[in-house]
């Protein structure tokens, strides 16, 4: 037996999962009825159907192809300096290993790590290193890489937009060549969620020191899939790794790639993507946003074309800007919030497939509070709380809007809203990596976002302020507190209180506009086999194959 498997032990599930006493980190399952989708997967990760009748891509070599639609372009396959971020790690995934795996029944599982420990302290954690590993530029996986790695995503130089999925990491010390631990200033309850993402996994130093910027264009890791080009139209070429030559149990199926050569390619157009699809073009359509939730219906009655969609666990809402006029009065805010019919949304632009959100945090937590105050919809009472704040007469809003047509309908539908209640809305749509900085910057009145994330401590990457995404400027010192003590607080049932309270206090507030819960969606040719979509929304490349 794997040491891991005594090591997933009761601390880990009650510090670090929680699962078996509160369900702190609990899956996404909760969410599929209340949807109404009607297609999700019966298992956690199970592979969609593909009883295929088309034939085998081949390349003129006799590699295996597969072609991947999506809609949006990556801002670069650096982990450390992207703020695109899903839209980047969905490619990063297949380039990187992590050192870990969190499967979203909270079981941490190895990956470049085969083993760790955790001090009793829970000050640090020693990870025992997978042996003859080898980076795609053939420089050795060890210690020191990690340690490295670590290094420069922390460095202030390099001012990492993702160095927060660390926590509070103080140093990483390398104890021989296949051992590393990590040492940490307080306690950080959600310690193994960062580590199971791309943007915290090891990186090639040689060929980041040698590249520079260059580096997130020509990325090296360890993954089974091999950087090959970014090309002018921004297709992003990929290869099997002929030396990753293991797997993890995080993958039902523990296989090696089968598939030797994957191509991402950009078409941003909704119709046109769907089309390359069913013309036979591509053979996934699958990413961020890539198959609208409204086509999901017709799509379904394409011959040939498979269907897979889960539960998201995560939620789309608008930022209120709290530090300019008129958004710091929460009257104002909260009558944006009645002068919303979320329900409308949900059944007009997304085609029933979502249900409205009730809290910043997605109902899939265990962590979730389900009697917070709701402000439904009453465009009556949205106009008095104006009168009352002094703006009767109205105001004009920016809304910072992400460039994809269903959030443009959305910005439609939410500007026909706005205006019953004498509120103009200017939509500005922007691209993930161009909405992020000037999100940032504070120039606009709202901003859409939204996300998909394995653990609670979300709230204080979205709503902490000073944190990467916290664009609510909302200047309230206890809320934040409550943000950073979930983060260090061991004990789940004290931890639990802290979400809740941060949670009432987002409503009560009204600090984000509440829009929807929705669903992760697939669409696929008949020949492709093993497609899954795990817990925060993304394809296993390793277990897909071509009939």
């Amino acid at each position: 037996m794997h040491k891991f498997e005594k090591e997933v032990y009761e601390y880990t599930r009650q510090w670090a999962q929680s699962l078996n006493r509160r369900q702190l980190f609990k899956g996404a399952g909760a969410l599929g009825a209340a949807a109404g989708v009607a297609a999700m997967s019966p298992a956690a990760l199970g592979a969609a159907p593909g009883t295929s009748s088309a034939s085998l891509r081949r390349n003129q070599d006799g590699a295996s192809v597969i072609k991947i639609a999506r809609g949006q372009v990556s801002d670069t396959l650096d982990p450390q300096k992207t703020s695109g971020l899903l839209v980047a790690h969905e490619v990063m995934w297949q380039i990187y290993d992590s050192l870990i795996y969190l499967h979203e029944d909270g079981t941490v599982y190895p990956g470049l790590a085969t083993e760790w420990e955790i001090a009793e302290d829970g000050l640090s954690v020693t990870y025992h290193l997978r042996p003859d590993v080898l980076f795609h530029d053939g420089t050795p996986f060890n210690a020191q890489a990690v340690a490295d790695t670590v290094a420069r995503h922390l460095d202030p130089a390099i001012a990492s937009p993702t160095s927060s999925y660390l926590g509070p990491l103080a140093e990483v010390q390398v104890v021989d060549d296949l051992t590393v631990t990590y040492i940490y200033s307080e306690p950080f309850a959600p310690m193994f969620v960062g580590l199971g993402y791309s943007y915290c996994a090891p990186i090639s130093i040689a060929a980041a020191t040698e590249l520079g910027d260059d580096f997130g264009r020509n990325p090296v890791g360890t993954g089974p899939y091999k950087f090959v080009e970014w090309t002018a139209d921004d297709t992003i070429v990929l290869e099997k790794n002929p030396e990753h030559t293991w797997s993890t149990p995080f993958y039902e199926t523990q296989k090696e790639p089968s598939i030797d050569r994957v191509e991402f390619v950009v078409i941003p157009e909704d119709a046109t993507r769907l089309a390359a699809l069913v013309a036979g073009e591509v053979d996934v359509v699958a990413g961020t946003d890539a198959v609208p939730t409204d086509k999901l219906g017709s799509l379904s009655e394409e011959p040939g074309i498979e269907i897979y969609t889960r539960p998201a666990v995560g939620v789309y809402y608008a930022y209120f800007n709290q530090a300019i006029e008129p958004l710091n009065d929460v009257r104002v805010r909260q009558a944006i919030q009645h002068a919303v019919d979320l329900e409308a949304i949900v059944a007009l632009v997304l085609d029933g497939h979502g249900v409205p959100a009730t809290s910043a945090l997605a109902s899939a937590f265990g962590a979730y509070k389900d009697d917070l105050p709701q402000y439904p919809y009453d465009p009556e009472r949205a106009k008095e709380l104006l009168a009352e704040a002094g703006y009767a007469d109205g105001f004009e809003l920016t809304y910072l809007n992400i460039a994809s047509p269903v959030y443009q309908r959305v910005a439609e539908v939410l500007q026909e809203f706005l205006a019953e209640v004498n509120i103009e809305l200017a939509v500005e749509s922007y691209p993930v990596s161009e909405l992020t900085p000037k999100a940032a910057s504070g120039e606009y009145g709202m901003t859409f976002f939204y996300y998909t994330y394995s653990d609670p401590d979300i709230l204080h990457l979205i709503l902490r302020t000073g944190s990467p995404f916290g664009w609510c400027n909302h200047n309230d010192d206890e809320f934040d507190g409550w943000l950073d003590q979930q983060r260090v607080t061991i004990d789940p049932d004290a931890r639990l209180e802290l979400l809740h309270n941060a949670q009432q206090r987002v409503n009560e507030q009204a600090y984000v506009l509440m829009l929807w819960e929705g669903v992760y969606a697939a669409a696929m040719k008949e020949s492709v086999e093993g497609l899954a979509i795990d817990l925060v929304g993304f394809i296993h490349l390793q277990e897909m194959s071509l009939a």
